[in-house]
């Protein structure tokens, strides 16, 4: 289900909130961005849908899993009905944070009430997509009471706009997210399922501190927009301060997983997995690059230079699956580690060489640019 969820969110967690960031003081632009949002997500949903239903009808032997199928489904509801991407435009972020409280809260006493034995597995997914469909309601209710939105069914030129308009945030998502998620199976081609296991615990941990650079693109991500429509200037100044604050934490915190690898892995496990720990070694400077590419990245999405970011994001997933069979064949699971440590450096590199060599007007680190004030492109 999850490559589902990504069909249907299409990249409007980006471009979606870079709209809603830009018209957030005019109720009726949010209306009509906000109403073709949905109607386009509701579109790739029931798209989704209609491939699982043949996909079901044609492997005769995959059948038997129908209804759990069906009942899973209800996660790609829940990732439709949740309107994150608006909460982030307006910079709301604390109705998320009641709302995913609130559902994993949910989420965890009806696991707690109905799941007593093993049959009742099927189930799972089923509370999860119905926490997350609570949750959305919930969103929606606050959108259309506290932000006075009203909804009207867009037409089909509207629809494919929006489609056009995130084709490329969506091909750069879709990329990422399949070569993100072949990592541990092309590691499965060449590696003991001991090193595998190695490889999986130092993941996780490199995953969990990743995700704080996720956090701060969604925080920052709204204001950047909405500063680049005012002049480049001011979003330079911006920017250089993003900067600073990468190097000052990211990069510690890098460090401190490197010099502490074997204490974390003894946390999760409880034991001293010396392969675990050098393999999160390896990867530890991942949070660090990742946060350091979140304002030159911002700076492409937010002048429409999304083909450029696009085929960035695309050169570094290629990339990073030749070099996981290449070096996973000889070094295992060090192998696919240094495949992750190696594709987020190049991203970061190729983000910033290309907005230097060829968009300087837009290169945030100088700062007396003679280019001036600039225009976003339409």
């Amino acid at each position: 289900m999850f490559y589902f969820t990504v069909l249907t969110d299409y990249g409007f967690s980006l471009s979606a909130t870079k709209d809603i960031s830009i018209y957030r003081h005019d109720v009726g632009h949010l209306s009509r961005i906000y109403s073709e949002v949905m109607t386009t997500k509701a579109v790739l949903c029931i798209l989704s849908l209609c491939i699982i239903t043949v996909a079901l009808l044609l492997t005769p032997k995959y059948q038997v899993y129908s209804l759990v199928t069906c009942l899973s489904f209800t996660i790609v509801l829940g990732q439709l009905l949740l309107p994150t991407w608006f909460f982030q435009g307006v910079e709301k972020m604390k109705y998320i944070t009641y709302i995913n409280i609130l559902s994993r809260t949910l989420y965890a006493i009806l696991i707690f009430v109905f799941i007593n034995k093993a049959d009742d597995y099927i189930y799972i997914n089923l509370i999860n997509g119905g926490s997350a469909i609570v949750g959305g309601v919930i969103g929606l209710i606050i959108v259309y009471k506290k932000f006075q939105i009203s909804f009207s069914l867009p037409n089909f030129q509207q629809i494919k706009n929006q489609l056009v308009g995130s084709w490329s945030v969506f091909i750069s998502n879709v990329t990422v997210t399949v070569a993100n998620n072949t990592n541990i199976l092309i590691l499965g081609l060449f590696a003991t399922p001991l090193q595998l296991g190695y490889y999986s615990i130092a993941e996780k941990v490199f995953l969990i501190f990743r995700s704080f650079a996720g956090i701060l693109h969604q925080v920052v991500y709204p204001r950047v927009c909405i500063l680049a429509q005012a002049s480049f200037s001011t979003l330079a100044i911006f920017l250089r301060k993003i900067v600073i604050v990468v190097l000052a934490t990211f990069l510690p915190l890098s460090l401190l997983i490197f010099l502490l690898s074997d204490y974390i892995v003894f946390l999760i496990t409880g034991e001293y997995l010396g392969e675990a720990s050098f393999i999160l070694k390896i990867i530890s400077l991942g949070p660090f690059m990742a946060a350091l590419n979140i304002p030159v990245s911002q700076t492409m999405l937010a002048y429409h230079l999304t083909r450029n970011y696009a085929m960035i994001m695309s050169v570094g997933a290629v990339a990073n699956i030749i070099l996981n069979f290449t070096l996973a064949s000889y070094f295992k699971a060090v192998g696919t580690a240094y495949s992750i440590l190696i594709t987020e450096t190049l991203i970061t590199s190729m983000l910033f060489i290309a907005v230097y060599k060829y968009y300087p007007q837009y290169f945030f680190l100088k700062k007396n640019s003679p280019h001036g004030e600039l225009e976003i492109k339409k």
